[in-house]
């Protein structure tokens, strides 16, 4: 799913945790509706929140399927992962502003070197 929300980081250099934060949240509502067998009513994500979650979403999905039945994670632990994504995004942001948790994301999966200035610890 990081590396999902990375292509839409660059494609969208505008991006911000707070609208992957709203992705990963309307993700997680998705996850705790399967997990409680109640019915999931999307929420009204615009713009690039909504590509983000898109995007998310359809890695999510490919990775599960290519898991198969029986080594698929259940709606509960996934929620669960969610959350702790979320939790990332929170800290990251916290220590480095608003695209904090995506240059953290940048730097752990790319492995792009930043200056002293830009890093946040």
């Amino acid at each position: 799913m990081e590396l999902a929300v990375l292509g839409v980081y660059g494609e969208h250099p505008d991006l911000t945790d707070a609208q992957v934060d709203s992705a990963y949240e309307e993700l997680a509502r998705r996850y705790r509706a399967e997990a409680t067998n109640f019915p999931f009513k999307p929420g009204k994500l615009d713009g690039l929140r909504a590509e983000v979650h898109d995007a998310a979403l359809r890695n999510l999905t490919l990775m599960l399927d290519h898991l198969g039945e029986a080594g698929r994670p259940g709606a509960e632990d996934l929620r669960q992962c969610l959350n702790r994504l979320r939790a990332s995004v929170r800290l990251w942001t916290r220590e480095a502003g608003r695209q904090g948790y995506l240059k953290f994301l940048d730097r752990e999966l790319n492995g792009e070197v930043l200056d002293d200035d830009d890093e946040a610890h």
